[in-house]
């Protein structure tokens, strides 16, 4: 009599872990010894996205979701490590989150283009701030020569180019593609800027 294939089951999480063949009961040669967490009808082939479980309320086998690995809360995008069989409950996604600005409809990530666009200009603008201040900065001294009439060709020409820069920082909100796309005006300290040209005086 051939010994009966068994199928094991998992102990903790009873999902099916491979086969074997029951052994014989040493104290009745008809009988063989089936363990605990062992079973003699056959699982079904796996799917993929699942796992083959025991289900011992049913006596059976059974497919259930497996959704095992790197999770996503749908809330913050935070990542987090899911180690349960089954369906995931509806804070967690297994859909990668895609970053900032992004949010979750119920069955897809989706871009707050709003906020994305909100945020880029609000960076913009204190970018744009920052040197408008600096470039205020260099033209007081420059101006305040002019004003008494002691600055030189070369200062007039650079109090020149200084307002000019920052006439045209002032302007970034006029460009077509403002603010996601921002053609930063060249300031007249930067090596690739073009050098001033002389002026015989400046207001």
């Amino acid at each position: 009599m051939n010994a009966p294939v068994i199928y094991n089951a998992h102990p903790q999480t009873l999902e099916y872990i491979g086969q074997g063949v029951a052994d014989p009961d040493p104290l009745d040669a008809e009988h063989w010894l089936i363990p605990g967490y062992a079973y003699t009808d056959s699982p079904p082939e796996p799917v993929p996205g699942h796992a083959v479980v025991r289900d011992l309320a049913g006596k059976a086998w059974a497919l259930v979701e497996d959704n095992r690995g790197p999770v996503y809360d749908v809330a913050t995008g935070a990542a987090q490590d899911h180690a349960a069989l089954g369906a995931l409950p509806p804070e967690l996604t297994r859909q990668p989150f895609p970053g900032d600005f992004h949010y979750w409809d119920g069955g897809a990530w989706v871009l707050d283009v709003d906020a994305q666009k909100e945020s880029i200009r609000t960076k913009g603008l204190s970018l744009r701030d920052e040197r408008l201040a600096n470039a205020s900065m260099r033209i007081a001294p420059l101006q305040d020569a002019v004003d008494l009439g002691e600055a030189s060709e070369h200062e007039q020409a650079m109090l020149l180019a200084w307002k000019r820069y920052r006439i045209a920082l002032n302007r970034l909100e006029q460009q077509p593609g403002y603010p996601l796309s921002i053609e930063w005006p060249a300031s007249p300290e930067d090596a690739t800027a073009p050098p001033p040209q002389d002026a015989e005086h400046t207001q």
